[in-house]
């Protein structure tokens, strides 16, 4: 990407946002005069709008963005997410159509990198706008909770990108940095306000907790296997063949098929050229773009060292591999090398509807180079089935939108499993490190920055085990359930097995009493030595799950609306709770 593309970003969005601004704030003294004026109409109007405003995080904003919007004297509150949607849209759009013609000398390779990111993020927050406009034009009709629940999850995700954006300039010191912050601020509190307005707008939005609950098969507690080591580090285990039901059944065809024979793959990915492709860029950049169709990418038996990006116009891929500790993707960027931690992964996923399985991917930068991501998937619907993932600090990047993990093996020191989707682990080993000296392992670190975000990480019917070069160890270094990377976090682990290197109090602190009264953490029926809670902490945030009502809300069901796209093919899948 040239440099006067990046930094066009950074002053486009400088200029679009005063233009707003400026015109909101117009909006404000034109909505005053008409409020003291004789003419009365305008009360009324001023009334709702400023009692649906208090629901936000940012009424100011809120009040200034609806008195200036064309035609509000008409409108309902029904109205009011549209129309700060439709500024918010027109904002990023104008601060990316502008960014073409300005200079970058004198920037830094870690402020390109985070400037890259911002680009990309900005995209795919037009894609995410454009769909809840949408969406919210059919709600209208006939207002249905999955339809709220698809919109509450794309404004979520374009908040998260926003944030995303801000935490790549964290360790710069430069004009531009400030430039990013103040205007990505007010894109931010927008966005956030839309979301409030959602609710105000259909106060039926909730969790899909009762209208679309899927029931428990009779259920079993079966505890995972103990793993094995994997080139005498890493641990594998053999897995049920029991696949997240919302695959259509010519993928789960795919699925169950033997990977050596996999019939309807378009393309094969093989280091020793019996493939089309000895590179899975390549197939993947030769991959359709926009698709509706499954594309199935199968990688035979290898180490591809290569870092690999699916985009978000790349819909619809699926690979195979040929199983965990066989098919390898690996690479090392860290943030130490100047890049961000977006930027770091090894494989990254940002189109609609990717599915992985039998694949391991790995960052090798080693603990010492702290956050390094081996995989980043920021792409709503997907499925990633018998996979592991292996790193230190940052191994799995849950960035954003709708995901699902089913039978995977997950490794990691310093909050491993990190990001803002709204996701379920389902039937999954989790595997503290040994991290470096001093260093303290959290499995979490959930990034909820607002309390209307439907997003979370549920981890639900796992194991949580010390890995083996922990196992001597273990009394050395604490292991934590997670701690709150941002304000609203929000974690729940459910019927999982607890083993005895989680530390008593459970969950550690960010930073002092950050976010200790506005997090949600919860744990429901666990077992195993970890999961006694007697010495639990005592925060106003955390609590011990005690109804199937409150822990169903974070269920493969309710947490990512999947009986709106799972299909009713019956095949096995915990949709709710485990049976008692």
């Amino acid at each position: 990407m040239g440099e006067k593309k990046i930094v066009a970003v950074v002053v486009t969005a400088a200029l679009v946002l005063s233009i707003i601004l400026v015109a909101v704030s117009a909006g404000i003294v034109i909505a005053r005069k008409k409020a003291s004026g004789n003419g009365g109409g305008w009360n009324s109007g001023s009334r709702v709008i400023n009692l649906a405003c208090s629901k936000t995080l940012y009424p100011a904003l809120c009040v200034s963005t609806l008195v200036s919007y064309p035609g509000v004297k008409k409108a309902s509150r029904t109205d009011f997410a549209h129309m700060t949607v439709n500024v918010t849209m027109g904002g990023v759009q104008q601060a990316y159509s502008m960014a073409l013609n300005v200079d970058t000398v004198g920037m830094s390779s870690t402020e390109r990198f985070a400037l890259e990111d911002c680009l990309e993020l900005l995209e795919d927050s037009m894609d995410h706008l454009k769909a809840s406009m949408d969406k919210m034009a059919a709600i209208k009709v006939k207002p249905r909770k999955h339809q709220i629940a698809d919109v509450q999850t794309w404004l979520s995700a374009a908040l998260t990108n926003q944030e995303t954006c801000l935490e790549g300039f964290e360790r710069s010191s430069s004009n531009v940095k400030a430039q990013i912050e103040e205007r990505s601020k007010k894109l931010s509190q927008l966005v956030s306000n839309s979301l409030a307005l959602l609710k105000v707008s259909f106060p039926e939005s909730g969790p899909d907790t009762n209208e679309f609950r899927i029931p428990s098969p009779p259920g079993r507690r079966r505890l995972l296997q103990d793993h094995e080591e994997f080139y005498e580090q890493y641990g594998f285990h053999d897995h049920d063949d029991e696949f997240p039901a919302w695959l259509s059944a010519g993928d789960r065809n795919l699925l169950q098929a033997p990977n050596a024979a996999v019939a309807g793959a378009n393309v094969v990915v093989a280091k020793d050229g019996s493939g089309q492709y000895m590179s899975i860029v390549d197939a993947v950049n030769d991959a359709p773009s926009k698709s509706n169709q499954r594309y199935i990418i199968y990688v035979k038996a290898g180490m591809y060292s290569e870092n690999v990006t699916v985009s978000r116009k790349k819909t619809n891929l699926m690979f195979v591999g040929d199983g965990m500790g066989k098919t390898i993707i690996v690479a090392g960027r860290n943030v130490r090398e100047g890049f961000t931690t977006f930027r770091s992964a090894t494989f990254a996923a940002s189109g609609k509807g990717f599915i992985a399985r039998d694949i391991t991917f790995i960052n090798n930068a080693g603990p010492e180079n702290h956050q390094a991501v081996a995989l980043r998937v920021g792409a709503d619907y997907s499925a990633i089935y018998r996979c592991n993932f292996i790193g230190y600090q940052d191994t799995l990047y849950v960035h954003s939108l709708r995901q699902f993990y089913r039978e995977c093996d997950i490794y990691g020191t310093v909050d491993f499993i990190f990001g803002n989707a709204a996701v379920v682990i389902q039937n999954s080993n989790i595997f503290p490190r040994r991290p470096m000296a001093n260093q303290k392992n959290t499995i979490t670190a959930q990034s909820r920055k607002d309390p209307n975000q439907n997003t979370g990480i549920s981890i639900h019917n796992c194991k949580v085990a010390a890995a083996k070069e922990l196992i001597p160890v273990k009394s050395q270094f604490p292991t934590y359930l997670g701690r709150p990377w941002k304000m609203y976090s929000r974690t729940v682990y459910m019927q999982t097995f607890l083993d005895d290197l989680i530390d008593p109090a459970g969950w550690l602190e960010w930073s002092g009493n950050f976010a200790l009264k506005t997090l949600y953490y919860g744990e429901y029926r666990n077992t195993g030595p970890g999961a006694n809670l007697a010495g639990r902490v005592k925060w106003s945030g955390y609590r011990v799950i005690t109804t199937a009502d409150e822990a169903n809300q974070f269920t493969v069901a309710s947490l990512i609306s999947g009986s709106t796209w799972l299909p009713s093919t019956g095949i096995s899948f915990i949709g709710g709770l485990l049976a008692s």
